[in-house]
């Protein structure tokens, strides 16, 4: 049930979203799996959830006095996992020991990080991140024989759909397996450039390496575009700013930038 869930999962949003995000999400997420008229298995038990989170999270006292309850229940878990695994040594609760602890562990971080620009470690490379599912800048090169997602956006055929959210989708080949759920993981190929110019800025198919990620745990143009595909269908999806990384921007992606991925839905797992 909802109630043993987290809320903001279930709505796809981060737990600092705003109130106009909390109700678009909603909007968006209601129409999905509206019983009357979704053809989705669990269409009623989804809809059910997505009432109940909406209930507490459109409410700012409920929403407060949800969050408070949530950090408490994460402290109390976390520190009975601990107690639960061991038992510590008095010495180790000591304010001295743990002081002495804390410095060692600085010095040993400053003494690896001498030791990784001496010796030119690390690639150089950035990642972009929303939240869980990483975008790699500056995509490795692909080898000379293996393929490569196009430099810029190709033209593409087909009907452009926009949904409530601001977000667009061109279906350029409809898959015939199941869609994606909240929470499942799932298998894509992937290419994206920024809309301004055509940059490309990250592509699985260079890499050589499929994404795997759970939905629900990327930016939003992705949970919603992915949510409604099917497994072998590709899309393309033309997310507005406030859909991806919005005002921050993140890596090589600039502030309030609309970026287009062209993406392959290869497996729900």
């Amino acid at each position: 049930m909802a109630t043993e869930r987290d809320y903001y999962s279930i709505l796809q949003v981060s737990r600092g979203a705003s109130q106009e995000t909390i109700e678009r999400a909603h909007e968006r997420l209601a129409r999905l799996y509206d019983p009357a008229v979704s053809k989705k298995t669990k269409a009623a038990t989804r809809w059910q959830e997505l009432s109940e989170a909406y209930e507490v999270l459109s409410d700012k006292q409920r929403r407060a006095e949800y969050d408070r309850r949530s950090l408490r229940s994460a402290r109390v878990g976390s520190g009975a996992a601990l107690r639960g695994r061991l038992a510590m040594p008095e010495f180790i609760s000591s304010p001295y020991f743990l002081a002495g602890a804390t410095v060692a562990g600085v010095l040993a971080i400053v003494v690896a990080l001498i030791a990784i620009s001496a010796l030119g470690g690390g690639s150089g490379e950035s990642a972009v991140s929303n939240p869980t599912v990483s975008v790699a800048v500056g995509t490795p090169a692909a080898t000379a024989t293996g393929p490569t997602g196009p430099a810029s956006p190709p033209e593409v055929t087909g009907e452009e759909i926009a949904t409530g959210s601001g977000l667009k989708y061109v279906d350029l080949q409809v898959g015939t397996g199941d869609s994606p759920s909240l929470g499942q993981a799932v298998t894509v190929n992937y290419t994206g450039w920024l809309a301004a110019d055509g940059t490309k800025f990250d592509s699985s198919i260079d890499r050589g390496s499929p994404s795997n990620f759970t939905l629900g745990q990327v930016i939003e143009g992705w949970n919603e575009g992915l949510a409604t595909m099917k497994e072998g269908g590709k899309r393309r999806l033309i997310i507005p700013p406030e859909l991806g990384y919005g005002a921050a921007g993140s890596g090589q992606i600039p502030a309030n930038a609309a970026l287009i991925f062209d993406v392959e839905l290869i497996e729900v797992q």
